[in-house]
């Protein structure tokens, strides 16, 4: 029973948009899919990893997840009837479809420089790239040798490669839609410079969601080719993700377990809790605003949970960017059951509310770059507000670039009165 509690509360936090929005022009979701496999399905079902923990253990984890679930779920339904009809006045809705998508080129071609130039930049004042690194997790990371070179140049290079990241997918449907050779030159430059950081998400998400914005758009045929496709993509990644870290294979693990060494998302929630059970550190919701604070503060969500974890080890020495905990757990560390419910009712009512003012935007714009924009630049600036519980001071560049596309701003000279 504890399984299928896992399996199904996991999928409704991963895939809770298909809940209020079962469409193919739902996109973002739809990215979640070849992941839940992965990290969710085989794990919890068919491998049922969540067996090897003491029962106690399972049994709270279980709980923990089942009461957020329905909370969220309750918080995501009343959201997204509460935003049927609310009106925006967003750039694309005061400006001619064409002279919009015009300012769209040019804004993202501005901005597909600077990140290119600012990346160019970061990497020559540290004086290595990730990838071509002696010791390249280290590098990616920043972590021992690698992170006073970072420092210098940390600012440009987060700044950078987060402009990079949100605007790669707009910068895919122009060059689609127009066959710009200037962006195409832009895109592989970009995907080289973002690659060389070693960071696979950030480098490759903004194609996968382009072709994923093109192939839902298309047809219901296209839809169908690229769920499958996606679910074969993070399959094949793990694959590779496994190559990669033990170079052959030994014979000692099965197929399904090849499959999810590259998403020990469920072992690390029942990790997580077996420390925090037998000492637990209360965040009091500190982990909140934890992710604004710059350096390796302490409640910063990241350093919080590898503290949690590696009790007494230094975590510049441990090569992992923390761990990836379901929203219910934050709820309970910081307050205890009625954190759960409170986190959960209030990111789902968020979510649902923004997700039905999207839906409404697809419905009165047919351009795929319109869609685009509403899609990337509204979860950008929306998605701060949605995920409150690990606030990040790198999410801020993406929904600063994103508000350009929301907005016209105006800067004009005032005269001084005498």
């Amino acid at each position: 029973m504890n399984s299928f509690l896992i399996c199904i509360t996991l999928l409704i936090f991963a895939l809770s948009g298909y809940i209020v929005w079962p469409s193919r022009y739902n996109v973002m979701q739809h990215l979640a899919v070849g992941g839940s496999f992965v990290s969710i399905i085989v794990p919890a079902l068919i491998l049922g990893i969540q067996d090897k923990y003491p029962a106690s253990i399972v049994n709270l984890y279980t709980l923990i997840l089942t009461v957020g679930a329905t909370a969220y779920v309750i918080g995501l339904i009343a959201g997204f009837l509460v935003g049927r009809g609310v009106k925006t006045s967003f750039s694309f809705d005061v400006m001619d479809n064409a002279l919009y998508e015009q300012r769209v080129i040019r804004i993202t071609g501005r901005l597909m420089v600077a990140g290119i130039m600012g990346l160019i930049i970061s990497y020559i004042v540290m004086g290595y790239v990730p990838m071509f690194a002696e010791d390249p997790i280290s590098a990616k990371l920043f972590r021992g040798q690698y992170q006073a070179p970072y420092i210098r140049i940390a600012f440009l290079y987060r700044t950078s490669f987060f402009i990079l990241a949100p605007i790669m997918p707009i910068s895919c449907i122009i060059w689609y839609k127009y066959r710009s050779t200037f962006f195409f030159f832009a895109i592989l430059t970009s995907l080289a410079l973002m690659a060389a950081s070693l960071a696979r998400s950030g480098a490759f998400m903004g194609i996968v969601v382009a072709i994923a914005i093109v192939m839902s758009f298309k047809s219901r045929l296209h839809f169908t080719i690229l769920m499958i496709v996606l679910v074969g993509v993070f399959v094949l990644s793990s694959f590779f993700y496994y190559l990669v870290g033990v170079r052959s294979f030994d014979g000692e693990k099965n197929i399904w377990e090849i499959i999810t060494a590259g998403t020990p998302d469920i072992p690390d929630h029942l990790d997580f809790l077996t420390f925090f059970s037998e000492n637990p550190v209360w965040t009091y919701g500190r982990t909140m605003y934890g992710g604004l604070v710059p350096g390796h503060y302490k409640w910063n969500p990241a350093v919080y949970t590898l503290i949690m974890v590696n009790p007494g080890k230094d975590i510049n020495e441990i090569g992992s960017g923390g761990l990836r905990l379901p929203l219910p757990i934050w709820g309970y560390v910081s307050f205890g059951y009625p954190g759960v419910i409170a986190f959960c009712v209030l990111t789902g009512f968020l979510g649902g509310y923004f997700l039905r003012i999207l839906k409404d935007m697809f419905a009165r714009y047919s351009s795929i770059l319109v869609r685009t924009v509403a899609t990337i630049a509204f979860g950008s600036v929306v998605g701060i507000l949605v995920n409150f519980a690990q606030l990040s001071m790198y999410a801020l560049p993406a929904a600063l670039v994103s508000l350009l596309y929301l907005y016209r701003f105006k800067w004009e000279h005032q005269p001084q009165s005498l």
